[in-house]
């Protein structure tokens, strides 16, 4: 049986960097590989030389038993051969059916055929189970909807390998499940599947067998039956047990730092609780359960109806981020890309962003930026950001290097209350490990932390109580000694039972 494809000891260099140190892989027709790996383990690179979009500096790849001396993004994809990115690169201000038909679009003398465009258009998108608007313009679709939109469009392509590159980051479990049964249908039609997940749950969920990478070299292919569960699989990535991941240190609680009371909006209603100095307090709930919509409107990123906000014990008016910054309240979006930081922007800036308005030179209009650099220069230190310079775009550093910009940005903000949206979502297990033994620091010098996440075993792993959201209100209360992910799930569904509200809660 001919292999579909066979990397044989590929190495890539960078300036000061080893990317990929002999590299060995193959792929079977059918199979769903997973790749798996901290950051900065090969796993881009490996990818980039597959589609072309990097030259190999040395090695040999075969696909379907030709060896391809030289490989481009246009050879790669004549041969079949696509990825789909995590960043959703797709056409903002065309339809979803111009789109679908970007270069191809059916013609007749010289005229688009648009009604057919759109009949074909929406009969594929239906195939799939999307049940998107071909004439909406792309940018009023969610994250999701694009997300998923690219992989249809890339299946459309007749592709004989497919490679996923954090897929589910944006998706919601419904739509999850729906990516899983497109990547069997693919495995079904014998086309070879290459699937890059930081959820490693999911690598079980849906792959065959697995490739694990750490500094640029492979670890070894495991069969998934073989390896049997994720605490078998994290110590052949990162070198620790899984344990050694959730780190939660004993703090003593001082006095109450904030306070919400009867907060409703539009997807929320009679939220109330209360945070003390010192403690981490967990937020979970299913997806569209009211979780984010709370917090926004805490940081007054949306308006709420009614009730209160306290402060240190004193009531607060919160219309907008910048009274809430001014209050000591942070907050870390879930979305970080758009929402989170400035992309085309350096670390510095991305750093200071909310302190500009004081780093203005006595009596002029200009930023003191010899302050500026210092406070950037110190919390790259502190958070030990990896980034050549202070100075480099953030869009070029890690997923979890950019949720370090931004934990960065509120530590030099001296903020008194931190919250967190889905912190860890969309990188690696060793930068998570990192991002809790921060929080922890940082609730150890007497901040509080607000931790919202889908992620039960983080959730448990690091918080002092949870509470549940269900269906926008607050479904119970659970201390730490009394978490387990059962009792947890069950107060997040309480809401949704026999209801025909349609939200997906399994």
């Amino acid at each position: 049986m001919v292999d579909l494809l066979r990397i044989e000891n590929v190495s890539k260099s960078f300036p000061g960097v080893k990317a990929l140190d002999n590299v060995n892989f193959t792929l079977s027709s059918g199979e769903v590989r997973g790749l798996v790996g901290e950051n900065g383990a090969g796993k881009s690179t490996l990818i980039k030389i597959i589609t072309g979009a990097y030259e190999k500096d040395s090695g040999n790849i075969y696909f379907f038993g030709r060896e391809l001396k030289k490989i481009d993004p246009i050879l790669s994809r004549k041969l079949g051969i696509f990825a789909v990115y995590q960043d959703v690169m797709i056409a903002p201000d065309m339809s979803v059916a111009e789109n679908f038909f970007l270069g191809s679009q059916p013609t007749r003398l010289g005229f688009v055929r648009w009604k057919k465009m759109k009949a074909e258009a929406q009969r594929f998108l239906k195939e799939m189970g999307l049940e998107v608007d071909v004439n909406k313009q792309i940018k009023e679709l969610s994250l999701a909807e694009k997300e998923m939109l690219t992989i249809a469009k890339v299946l459309l392509m007749n592709p004989r390998l497919v490679i996923f590159d954090e897929p589910t980051a944006v998706l919601t479990s419904k739509e999850k499940q729906l990516l899983f049964n497109m990547i069997r249908t693919l495995k079904q039609q014998n086309i070879g599947v290459i699937y890059i997940s930081h959820n490693l749950e999911e690598v079980f969920e849906i792959c065959d067998s697995v490739t694990v990478l750490k500094d640029g070299k492979v670890v070894g292919t495991y069969n998934v039956s073989e390896l049997g569960s994720v605490k078998e699989l994290i110590p052949l990535m990162v070198g620790r047990k899984i344990e050694e991941m959730y780190y939660k240190q004993q703090v003593t609680l001082g006095p109450e730092i904030l306070r919400v009371e009867n907060f409703t909006g539009k997807k929320f209603k009679n939220i109330s609780f209360s945070l003390r100095a010192g403690e981490i307090l967990g937020i979970y709930g299913l997806v569209g359960a009211g979780r984010t919509e709370i917090a926004r409107a805490i940081y007054g990123l949306d308006r709420f109806q009614s009730g209160s906000i306290y402060v240190q014990g004193k009531k607060v008016t919160i219309r907008s981020p910048r009274d809430a910054i001014r209050h000591g309240i942070g907050y870390l979006p879930e979305d970080r890309r758009t929402q989170g930081v400035f992309s085309i922007q350096n670390v510095e800036f991305n750093v200071n962003s909310v302190n500009y308005s004081d780093l203005l030179s006595f009596l002029t209009i200009f930023v003191n930026l010899k302050r500026a650099k210092e406070i950037a220069s110190h919390q790259v230190n502190r958070l030990a950001i990896k980034t050549p310079s202070i100075f480099h775009p953030v869009q070029k550093l890690s997923g979890g290097n950019q949720q370090k910009v931004i934990l960065a940005r509120w530590l030099s903000r001296v903020a008194s209350v931190l919250i967190l949206d889905e912190p860890t979502n969309g990188i690696d297990v060793g930068a998570k490990a990192e991002i809790y033994r921060l929080i922890n620091e940082l609730v150890s010098q007497g901040k509080a932390v607000v931790f919202i996440s889908s992620y039960l075993p983080e959730l448990i792993g690091i918080s002092d109580r949870i509470i549940v959201i269900s269906n926008g209100t607050i479904a119970g209360e659970v201390r730490r000694n009394e978490f387990s992910e059962e009792k947890l799930l069950t107060l997040a569904m309480i809401n949704y039972i026999g209801t025909k509200k349609g939200v997906d809660v399994l």
